[in-house]
C-alpha cells in the first residue's frame, strides 16, 4: 500500500506560508521534561533493492540528541534502535538530522514541504495536530490498530486530530506529587500521610509556612513566566482534576473563562500565599524546583524526571505520591514530554516509515526505554513489567500512568499559540497578584483570546 500524495492545494500552500512566517516569532515550548529518545529507522518496501532506501528523520535537537551521542550512556538506546532496525531490514539506512527546538524545526519543515524535499519522519512535540489539519501527515490508525489498546492513551493524545492518530511516542513522562519529609516533619506533620485533597494541602501548606517563619514554606507554585508553559502544565493538572478544560470540546477554541475553572483559580491564589517569595514568577525552572530539594519548600507538582533530579541534588528525604484532588473532583494528571514520531505524507518511503513507528512499540524496544534513558515506556505491558523492578518513587509515577482515569494534555492551538499562551499567562499573573473577582479576570482573558482567534 502506498500512502504518498503530493497534491497540495492552494489553500494548504497559503497556510504553510503563514506557518513559515509565524515560525519566526517565539512559540511556547511544549514541555519541560528532560531530553528523550528519538531514533528513527525504516523497513524496506517490498520493491526496494538492498541499499536503495534511506530513511530521513528530522528531530528537535533539544529532545533527542542523546539518541546518538554518549553511546556509553543514554545514547545506547538510540544506537540500539537504529542498529536493530537496520539489521532486521536489509537495505535500509537511517539518517537522523537535528533541527533545533520547536520553532526552528517548524520553520525548516514548512520550507521543506513547500520545496518538495520533506523528510520521511518528524520527531518533536506540540505541533502534530496542526500539521495533520494541513494534510501533511499520514494517519497511523491502521499501523497501530492491533496494539492501540496496549498504549497509554496520553502518549498519542497530542497527535490525535478528528479522531485519527497522527503521532506516537515510544516513551513518556507524567506529573505526580513530590514532598520533602525533612521540611514536613520539622513543622510537626507526618510525612507518611501526604495530603489527599486540596483542603488538606492548603491546611498543611499554611501550617508549614507558619512553622518555617520565613526559613521554609509549604508549597512551590510555578506561575506564568513569559512564553514558558511549564507553570501552565501544572495548572492544567488542577484544571483536569476539576473537569475544567481550558478549551472547547475539540480544542479548536480557547475557553479561558470556563466557570468550572473559577474554584481552580481561587485555589491557586490561596496556595500561592505559601510559596517562597518571588519564586512563582521566576523564569529559571531549575531554581524554582530545587527549592524543595534544598529544604525551602515542602510540596510541589513534579514530573517523573524529578526523581533523578532530586537524587542528583542530594535530597534523600524526597518522596512521591498521587496529586491531591478537590472535593468532588477526579484523580487526574497531565502527560508531558512526549517525544512523538509522525510520518510525512511527502515521504519517499511511507510504508517503511510506518514500520518504524510500530517497531517502537515492540516489547524488546519498550523494555529498554527506562534502563537506558530513565524515561517511562509508553505501553501498558512494558509499564506493568517494569513496576516490580523499580524503587517506590518510580512506581508512584508508573501508577499515575496505569491507574489514573484521566491523563490530559495541553491544547494544541491552531492559531497564534504564542499569543494565546501569553494571554493565559497574563490572566494567571492577575489572578495571583490581585484580589479582584476571578471570573472578571477570566472574562477579560477570554475576550482577548477571541480577538486573536477572529483576527484575519
Amino acid at each position: 500500500m502506498r500512502f504518498r500524495s503530493s497534491n497540495w492545494t492552494g489553500l494548504t500552500v497559503v497556510v504553510l506560508l503563514a506557518l513559515l512566517l509565524g515560525a519566526c516569532t517565539p512559540t511556547a515550548p511544549a514541555a519541560e521534561a528532560p531530553a528523550a529518545e528519538a531514533p528513527a529507522a525504516e523497513a524496506p518496501a517490498a520493491e526496494a533493492e538492498p541499499g536503495a532506501i534511506e530513511l530521513v528523520v528530522w528531530a528537535e535537537g533539544g529532545t533527542v540528541d542523546t539518541m546518538t551521542s554518549d553511546p556509553e550512556g543514554r545514547g545506547k538506546y538510540g544506537q540500539y534502535l537504529i542498529e536493530k532496525f537496520e539489521e532486521e531490514h536489509p537495505g535500509v539506512t537511517v539518517k537522523l538530522e537535528y533541527h533545533g527546538w520547536d520553532e526552528e524545526l517548524r520553520q525548516n519543515l514548512v520550507t521543506a514541504l513547500l520545496g518538495g524535499n520533506a523528510p520521511d519522519i518528524v520527531v518533536g512535540e506540540n505541533f502534530f495536530q496542526q500539521y495533520a489539519e494541513l494534510g501533511s501527515l499520514i494517519p497511523l490508525d491502521d499501523v497501530i490498530a492491533d496494539i492501540k489498546e496496549n498504549l497509554v492513551p496520553g502518549t498519542y493524545a497530542a497527535g490525535v486530530y478528528q479522531d485519527q492518530v497522527y503521532g506516537l511516542s515510544s516513551s513518556t513522562g507524567v506529573f505526580g506529587f513530590e514532598r520533602n519529609c525533612k521540611v514536613i516533619e520539622a513543622a510537626g506533620l507526618d510525612c507518611e500521610t501526604p495530603p489527599a485533597t486540596w483542603d488538606e494541602l492548603l491546611a498543611q501548606a499554611k501550617q508549614i509556612t507558619e512553622a518555617g517563619n520565613k526559613e521554609y514554606y509549604g508549597y512551590t507554585l510555578q506561575g506564568p513566566v513569559g512564553f514558558s508553559v511549564g507553570g501552565i502544565f501544572r495548572v492544567a493538572v488542577y484544571l483536569t482534576q476539576a473537569n475544567a478544560p481550558m478549551c472547547s470540546e475539540d480544542c479548536t477554541q480557547p475557553w479561558f473563562n470556563n466557570p468550572d475553572a473559577v474554584p481552580v483559580m481561587e485555589f491557586l491564589r490561596e496556595i500561592n500565599k505559601y510559596t517562597p517569595p518571588g519564586l512563582t514568577f521566576d523564569p529559571d525552572e531549575g531554581r524554582v524546583y530545587t527549592q524543595l530539594f534544598n529544604g525551602i519548600s515542602a510540596y510541589q507538582i513534579a514530573g517523573s524526571w524529578h526523581i533523578g533530579w532530586a537524587k542528583d541534588s542530594g535530597c534523600e528525604d524526597c518522596r512521591y505520591s498521587g496529586i491531591p484532588v478537590p472535593e468532588g473532583g477526579q484523580p487526574a494528571s497531565i502527560i508531558v514530554a512526549n517525544v512523538m514520531y509522525a510520518v510525512l505524507k511527502e515521504s519517499e518511503h511511507p510504508d517503511v516509515a510506518a514500520e518504524w513507528i510500530k517497531f517502537l512499540t515492540r516489547d524488546d524496544v519498550q523494555d529498554l526505554v527506562y534502563p537506558l534513558t530513565g524515561r517511562l515506556p509508553s505501553t501498558r505491558s512494558a509499564l506493568e513489567r517494569l513496576r516490580p523492578t523499580v524503587d517506590d518513587a518510580t512506581a508512584a509515577f508508573i501508577d499515575q500512568l496505569l491507574n489514573n482515569p484521566e491523563l490530559g494534555i495541553l491544547p494544541q492551538w491552531r492559531k497564534d499559540p504564542q499569543k494565546l499562551w501569553q494571554i493565559y499567562n497574563d490572566m494567571l499573573t492577575e489572578v495571583l497578584t490581585t484580589d479582584g473577582p476571578v471570573i472578571d479576570i477570566m472574562d477579560k482573558a477570554q475576550a482577548a483570546a477571541e480577538e486573536v482567534m477572529n483576527a484575519q
